[in-house]
């Protein structure tokens, strides 16, 4: 398990080598043991294998290539509806129709989904979770018809790897983990911490010729202004997303 955790390399290039169904029965019945809140189990997953199925999701992920090359996309949900169901059967107090119920959810399916892409790398597998999940969670719910009180929170692909890259660049543990209490860095301790992950990532970017141009048209130097700016992650998207999510959240009866 400890080499499988520390070899984990996201796979955007899949063989068309399809996934055994018994296979991925079992993988998925791994995401039966995982922790769940109250053993209430508030997840469901949504399996595409369906290649017209696959092209919808390929334009709500915002044309990503591996959804159409893998034999598998999974879709996460956080899915309070099932237990409110169970509740409503038996007449009794009805709850988890807020933000509480939602988040307990996608904490559900947030473990189910890492115990599966787990299993799926120890038996050769590859995957990439897609954070576009969130940004498409409206079109989601769309296409899956989902019912109120379910919500999609992570999507990941799998399938055979076409690729095998290099391990990606990590922060140091030292960033992360705080004994007993938050410890704040200081603003020497923040650059000296984030230096190796700073040079890596922008060999990284400026190795792409496309990505090189956008930045020297855009006069960017440094990669903290590359992962804010209109090409990654800008505050623009983070507004119109986040608008969108507590709208979403709101029609699926998740948000008060």
């Amino acid at each position: 398990m400890f080499e499988v955790a520390n070899n984990h390399r996201s796979i955007r290039s899949y063989r068309s080598d399809p996934i055994d169904g018994a296979l991925l029965s079992d993988l998925l019945h791994t995401g039966l043991r995982s922790s769940s809140s109250g053993n209430m189990q508030t997840w469901s997953v949504i399996v595409t294998r369906d290649t017209a199925a696959k092209r919808q999701l390929f334009q709500a992920h915002r044309k990503q290539q591996m959804i159409l090359e893998a034999p598998v996309v999974l879709t996460f949900c956080a899915d309070v509806f099932r237990m409110r169901e169970w509740i409503r059967v038996h007449d009794s107090k009805q709850s988890f129709d807020d933000l509480l119920g939602f988040l307990t959810g996608a904490v559900d399916a947030v473990i189910a989904a890492q115990t599966i892409c787990l299993a799926a790398e120890s038996v050769g597998l590859g995957i990439c979770y897609m954070g576009t999940t969130w940004w498409a969670a409206d079109r989601l719910i769309e296409l899956f018809e989902l019912p109120k009180h379910v919500f999609p929170v992570t999507s990941v692909v799998m399938g055979y790897p076409a690729e095998s890259p290099k391990l990606r660049d990590r922060l140091p543990l030292e960033l992360l983990v705080h004994h007993e209490r938050y410890r704040r860095l200081s603003d020497a301790e923040l650059r000296e911490y984030h230096s190796e992950r700073e040079r890596n990532a922008w060999a990284r970017y400026t190795a792409i010729a496309s990505i090189r141009e956008q930045l020297e048209r855009d006069g960017i130097r440094r990669i903290t202004d590359y992962y804010t700016s209109k090409y990654k992650y800008s505050k623009a998207l983070h507004t119109e997303v986040s608008e969108m999510l507590i709208k979403t959240l709101q029609a699926q009866g998740l948000w008060l």
